[in-house]
């Protein structure tokens, strides 16, 4: 029972764990039974020909099965299709139209459409599903002309032809009920996942891939974002330009390697030292530019703070423990100011800083 839950469960989420040959699998073991049914019905009815006929067939379902291992699944649809036609047909000859096994050439109408819409091997157009569902049409309407000029060779009693229509008709519901659950939830399945791949690729179209900050196109319209905020609403916001001091000689002392590792060492001290509405990003190589949410002073505290902090950091890296210092620019937004001249303030008092010894912040 729990694993009948598991697979319930799968399959209602959509999971890769139902993937076509088990899907394919879980259906066929249904119309198995089905003619396992039918077996007993025409056993008990004493149509030996039809009970022999639902025999073989159960046997038969076991070879498309193994068409499916082998990914025919074409093959093996096509198959099943002609197969649940021509039990249609030979139903009604035998035992008459009011014994309703044509209905199941009408539920293969939704089984074509789920199977053509959603499995691989059939994404060829809605031509498929058309044909299929034309040739279940097909079948239908021969059932019901040989009804009218046919005399079914077993006469069934009233009371055993209307419990098996009635029977028929419910597995029909019960079959179009489960596809077009089926569809549904592939539908909502593949939309999730494709919401999620573009928020995804959202994501890494802003992110810079080492260091996982935001990269400078997006810090781009973040920029503009709160410009237009001051303009509008007056919120106030700073800017700090950051650069590693000597970041050149840890590349040629330690390798590029170690510098990867202090820039994503150096991304995390900022990351951990920013509140939620600032935004940092990777400016270029080991340039980080913050927007702050807030004025002058409270700007220039907060690259303080974050200067201290890179200054206290040990990045282990290749066996080497290494020590790295940066050094800070600070402006301020100011209405009618360009963001190109706001960046360059700060980048001016950023070199300020490091005209003047580095490990600095530098606020006018």
């Amino acid at each position: 029972m729990g694993n009948l839950k598991h697979y319930y469960q799968a399959l209602k989420n959509g999971d890769v764990f139902f993937d076509e040959y088990r899907k394919s699998a879980l259906i066929l073991a249904s119309v198995t039974v089905l003619h396992a049914v039918f077996l007993i019905f025409f056993a008990l009815t004493g149509v030996k020909l039809m009970a022999v006929y639902n025999f073989i067939i159960i046997f038969a379902y076991q070879g498309i099965l193994l068409l499916i291992k082998q990914k025919k699944t074409y093959l093996a649809y096509i198959l099943t299709c002609i197969e649940v036609v021509l039990h249609g047909i030979l139903a009604t000859l035998f035992v008459g139209f009011g014994s309703g096994f044509q209905v199941y050439c009408v539920a293969m109408i939704a089984v074509s459409c789920y199977i053509t819409f959603t499995w691989e091997c059939f994404k060829r157009g809605t031509g498929e599903t058309v044909a299929f569902s034309l040739f279940s049409v097909f079948g239908y309407f021969v059932c019901y002309i040989l009804s009218k000029y046919w005399t079914p060779l077993v006469a069934l009693n009233e009371t055993m032809e209307t419990i098996m229509y009635v029977i028929n008709a419910l597995f029909m519901f019960l079959i179009i009920f489960c596809f077009m659950m089926l569809l549904f939830w592939d539908i909502n399945h593949r939309s999730d996942k494709l919401m999620a791949k573009n928020n995804q690729l959202d994501e890494m179209s802003k992110k810079d891939p080492l260091t996982k900050l935001y990269n400078r196109r997006y810090m781009n319209y973040e920029l503009n974002r709160r410009m237009s905020y001051l303009l509008g609403e007056g919120k106030i916001f700073g800017l700090i330009m950051a650069d590693i001091d000597n970041f050149k000689s840890v590349n040629d002392t330690y390798g590029h390697e170690a510098g990867d590792d202090v820039l994503v060492a150096v991304a995390n001290e900022f990351t951990n030292a920013l509140r939620g509405d600032d935004c940092v990003c990777r400016w270029g190589g080991e340039e980080f530019l913050v927007i702050i949410n807030g004025n002058h002073q409270v700007t220039s505290d907060v690259a303080e703070r974050i200067r201290k902090r890179i200054e206290a950091l040990t990045i282990d890296t290749n066996g080497h423990q290494l020590k790295v210092t940066m050094t800070f620019g600070v402006s301020e937004s100011i209405p009618g100011l360009k963001i190109e001249k706001l960046i360059q303030i700060a980048d001016e008092r950023l070199y300020k800083g490091k005209q003047s010894g580095k490990n600095c912040v530098v606020k006018e």
